[in-house]
């Protein structure tokens, strides 16, 4: 999976740190930024292979960045993970209408945020 580009886009310093110590063996080169803004601003300027986005950040709302990336015909078919500690089915059910693969923070998360990483990824390739 080299020359694959994964962009974080957290409030929470400590998960991202996670988030990379569980993707950098997939040799993924890992961008981060900590807010939507700057997120969007990443995208456009150099669009990753994957994204992977809380709802609840500074600069706006996760779900919005996603909605504003789908509805761009150069970036639509950009995959998307929501990783969020919002379990509610009205959140879920958003995700899955913009074609996002939603991921509850927890004690799993890590685990399955990897696996949809590389099955994700190799359905890019």
């Amino acid at each position: 999976m080299t020359n694959r580009t994964i962009l974080i886009a957290d409030d929470d310093v400590d998960l991202i740190r996670l988030l990379r110590a569980a993707l950098a063996p997939l040799g993924v080169e890992i961008r981060e930024t900590y807010d939507a803004t700057s997120a969007l601003t990443i995208i456009q300027r150099c669009p990753p292979s994957l994204i992977i986005l809380d709802i609840n950040m500074p600069g706006g709302n996760g779900l919005s960045a996603c909605e504003m990336l789908k509805t761009d015909k150069h970036m639509a078919s950009m995959p998307v993970i929501i990783l969020s500690g919002r379990s509610d089915d009205a959140t879920r059910d958003r995700c899955s209408q913009m074609g996002a693969h939603f991921v509850l923070k927890g004690p799993k998360a890590l685990s399955e945020v990897k696996d949809r990483v590389i099955s994700l990824l190799a359905l890019t390739q």
